[in-house]
């Protein structure tokens, strides 16, 4: 499975290889030792079977949970700290 990924990956990366043409791509495909079925999956863009084929998981999320941040300070006036008021007068 990891050659697969790996080659996908790879594909991914490359402008030329994203570039070729079904029959273009099966060569490469298997060139690189990748499975007639695998090839087929990959150049039929059936990533169901493809999951199925070299058993990956389905259903997959990945998600980053951040921290909640903490309060925000107040910010300082950029003029040495202090706040003026106007007044009127």
């Amino acid at each position: 499975m990891s050659n697969v990924v790996d080659l996908l990956e790879r594909i991914g990366r490359s402008s030329r290889l994203q570039a070729l043409t079904g029959e273009q791509l099966a060569r490469e495909l298997a060139q690189a030792g990748v499975a007639p079925a695998v090839q087929a999956a990959i150049v039929q863009q059936q990533p169901g079977q493809l999951e199925e084929l070299i058993g990956a998981s389905k259903n997959v999320c990945c998600m980053v949970h951040a921290p909640q941040d903490e309060e925000p300070e107040e910010q300082q006036p950029e003029d040495g700290g202090e706040r003026r008021v106007a007044r009127a007068g």
